[in-house]
């Protein structure tokens, strides 16, 4: 939650660029954009916070075509892009991908793809192999077919996914692994962490689990709305899957079960021992990231918001003769309005920079980005607690 320069949001690793990311942060350059080329995937995952696939693929014809793509990266390139992420649902579901990934690539942006591994083709890692992206990062949502299935709601599918990661690692393409902490996968936690080291490869987990967004092409439906009938969330099924969430006792001990986890928050821990409140000057910030300063979202229909949980504002920047920029400024302008209309508990906490939380995800949870759910602050102080007793 502590106002920083976006490394972590961005990708970056190397501790050279954080002058260039000071430096795009004080101009206000969209220095970095993460790019749904579709919201439709070949999966069904029970905890997707994109919505029903069924709905999702309705609105193929409303995706923005490849030359209107295309000409969007250059202008965004212009304006100052240079990192990008295409994701998706799956973006290898449009058979236009290679030539969109190869444009970005020769534009010189640095790409990352993020995907689930089962839709890549000989042909697919070979562009890859020409023009070699800056990471591949791979959904992988369990050690076994059955838990992995189970998940995805797929047949077949840990198997596609199992040869899509083989077919980029004999290509020699950079690749990550990660996956969703929830609780139908969260045992098989450390099989799928030695799955990723016998293979070579880094491999992160993540368990913060937000509803389903609310976005108008989902129908307002999880990918499990259309089985499971709940009591409990029958005034909004987009809150469904947070039935999958951990509690903040699993997700910790989760957290520091990894090495490399358990070290970032013991040194987080330490820092706040130090620093235990943001400075009076960002108190009435609600948000201390780099959306909607640095970084932004594009929607598969030619909207850009500020990231891809932020939905409001939100800018039409293809339709007519929308000027890149100028959507750009209108949509920083606006976001950089949005202050805390009272003590926001979340800038003063003491295990702020410990909290996976964000005012977005609290919308999409309580209506509100200054109303915490309990699960954060819960799994804050049991991050804190676990690691300093390891």
């Amino acid at each position: 939650m502590e106002d920083r320069p976006p490394n972590e949001c961005l990708g970056i690793e190397n501790a050279d660029l954080n002058r260039y990311l000071n430096r795009a942060s004080a101009t206000n350059t969209p220095l970095s954009a993460s790019f749904e080329l579709t919201r439709r995937c070949n999966f069904r995952c029970v905890h997707c916070y994109l919505g029903d696939q069924q709905a999702l693929q309705q609105h193929r014809q409303q995706e923005l075509d490849t030359d209107t793509i295309i000409k969007l990266l250059d202008q965004m390139v212009e304006a100052g892009t240079l990192f990008l992420t295409l994701t998706g649902g799956d973006p290898m579901l449009r058979p236009d991908f290679i030539r969109i990934y190869e444009h970005a690539v020769r534009s010189g942006l640095l790409v990352s793809v993020y995907c689930n591994g089962s839709l890549i083709t000989e042909k697919i890692a070979a562009a890859f192999t020409t023009y070699p992206p800056r990471i591949v990062e791979i959904t992988l949502y369990g050690a076994t077919q059955k838990t992995f299935e189970t998940i995805t709601q797929r047949p077949d599918s840990y198997t596609a996914c199992i040869q899509g990661i083989s077919l980029l690692r004999q290509a020699g393409v950079r690749l990550r692994l990660k996956t969703m902490a929830i609780t139908l996968n969260y045992q098989e936690l450390p099989a799928m962490r030695s799955m990723a080291k016998e293979m070579g490869l880094q491999f992160r987990h993540d368990c913060s689990i937000i509803p389903a967004l609310p976005n108008e092409d989902n129908s307002g439906r999880t990918n499990s709305s259309n089985d499971i009938r709940r009591t409990d969330v029958k005034e909004n099924f987009l809150q469904e899957t947070l039935r999958f969430r951990l509690s903040p006792e699993q997700a910790a001990l989760i957290d520091v079960g990894a090495d490399d986890v358990k070290k970032i928050l013991q040194d987080l821990t330490k820092q706040n021992d130090d620093i235990t409140k943001i400075s009076e000057k960002s108190s009435r910030k609600i948000y201390h990231c780099g959306a909607g300063r640095v970084s932004y979202h594009i929607t598969p229909y030619g909207k850009i918001q500020p990231c891809i949980i932020t939905l409001q504002p939100s800018v039409d920047c293809v339709t007519g003769s929308q000027d890149f920029v100028l959507c750009w400024k209108k949509l920083h302008e606006e976001f950089a309005q949005q202050k805390v209309t009272k003590d926001f508990a979340c800038n003063t906490c003491e295990d702020n920079r410990l909290c996976t939380g964000c005012p977005s995800g609290f919308v999409l949870e309580k209506g509100s980005p200054e109303d915490v759910p309990s699960f954060y602050c819960k799994y804050a102080a049991c991050r804190r607690k676990k690691s300093s007793d390891s």
